[in-house]
């Protein structure tokens, strides 16, 4: 019986026909790969993202806002559920799916990675800036912020920048002598409280929380504006009016061309110091009472037919003088000044993150509410004062 004869190997492929043929085969692979449908999610695969489920369902136009409130609002849930206060069985259903079709979207991740103690407890980190800014002049301006340093923070040397100047060859760079002392963040606390109602904090909507955070950076950020415009030691910042070494001096009167000459003269200040204006965020800052008497100036005030002494100040929205932002505020009501300076020059310490406690103080229980209690801990400095000019005995 003939035997079958074995199969011969096959001819292995020559080095320039391999050579040749692999960039065709990787494009032909990568063509079928692509081609396939993408798997969303690997326990069920064609389905799509949870996020298309709730499309549309979380759009804010204050994402830090209402970051801020769902935090509440977590923190809310937490304690209701820690200390058994749900005064009947599903009270508060209506927030927890919610909150669970915020977990589920993959929107606001950073709030549900967070535990909490009996009292709720929460911390937010560099976002509370922007909760903040809305309601502070100052912030507004544009300040350097630094974040997270803890209890102090060594920034440099008060009234000294970078030094450039030219050196002979072969000669060692020279430093500056001009050293007035350390220029410091530290960490004074600011706490704020405020009493809200259950029923407010058991609505699952953006629109609510975004409301809550929205009163608490509105308080907090006048806090640290009166601090940062006008504090005086020993529990709070330093603020611009006490800061040494700026330039103050006393209106030179109140008819409309000296009230011109003061608020160009305050620039002068600045610019005679050797500070640039470019790009240091210059500003104004004054009562709201000011501002609106300024507003009001014309040309020929007796006739009333005179075009505007300051037209930039006729957008109250967005008012200007001199080409430069005006920052107004009634924290300043009763110091009678008007200034102007560099926000640049101007340095604000968020020490640590805005710490949220949730609770129940004195009636709450009895007035169906809770106690929300803010601590923000911080510090405003003046890195070069004459980068601020300020005008006293401003009655006007």
């Amino acid at each position: 019986m003939p035997t079958t004869p074995k199969p011969t190997t096959p001819a292995p492929v020559p080095p320039v026909v391999e050579a040749a043929l692999a960039p065709l085969i990787l494009k032909h692979v990568e063509a079928a790969l692509a081609a396939r449908p993408a798997i969303t999610n690997h326990a069920a695969p064609g389905r799509g993202p949870a996020l298309l489920k709730f499309k549309g369902m979380f759009d804010t136009e204050s994402p830090s806002h209402a970051l801020l409130g769902v935090r509440m609002k977590t923190a809310f849930l937490e304690y209701e559920d820690r200390t058994a206060r749900e005064k009947s069985k599903g009270l508060n259903q209506p927030l927890r799916e919610w909150l669970e079709k915020l977990k589920s979207a993959g929107v606001f991740e950073s709030v549900f990675g967070q535990g909490g103690s009996l009292w709720a407890r929460e911390s937010v980190s560099e976002e509370i800036i922007d909760v903040l800014r809305p309601a502070s002049i100052l912030l507004r301006a544009g300040p350097r912020i630094e974040s997270g340093y803890g209890a102090k923070l060594t920034i440099g040397v008060i009234n000294q920048g970078v030094q450039v100047q030219w050196e002979g060859e072969d000669e060692e760079g020279s430093e500056s002598d001009l050293d007035t002392g350390d220029l410091i963040l530290g960490a004074y606390k600011a706490m704020g409280t405020i009493r809200i109602s259950n029923g407010l904090m058991r609505k699952g909507s953006l629109r609510s929380a975004e409301q809550l955070a929205a009163d608490v950076g509105r308080a907090m950020g006048l806090a640290f504006d009166q601090a940062g415009l006008v504090g005086k030691g020993p529990k709070t910042p330093t603020g611009i009016l006490n800061t040494a070494g700026i330039t103050k001096k006393a209106i030179t009167g109140i008819t409309i061309e000296q009230k011109v000459a003061d608020l160009k003269a305050m620039v002068a200040d600045v610019m005679e110091a050797n500070i640039p204006l470019e790009g240091a965020n210059p500003f104004y800052f004054m009562t709201s009472t000011t501002m609106m008497h300024l507003s009001s100036l014309r040309d020929a005030a007796s006739s009333g037919t005179g075009g505007w002494v300051f037209p930039g100040l006729q957008d109250l929205q967005n008012p200007t003088i001199n080409g430069f932002p005006v920052g107004h505020s009634q924290t300043l009501a009763g110091k009678n000044i008007i200034g102007f300076g560099l926000a640049q020059e101007l340095y604000f310490g968020n020490a640590a993150p805005l710490e949220i406690e949730l609770g129940e103080n004195g009636n709450d229980f009895k007035r169906d509410r809770k106690t929300l209690r803010g601590v923000q801990e911080g510090d405003w400095q003046v890195r070069r004062p004459k980068a601020f000019s300020i005008r006293t005995g401003v009655t006007y």
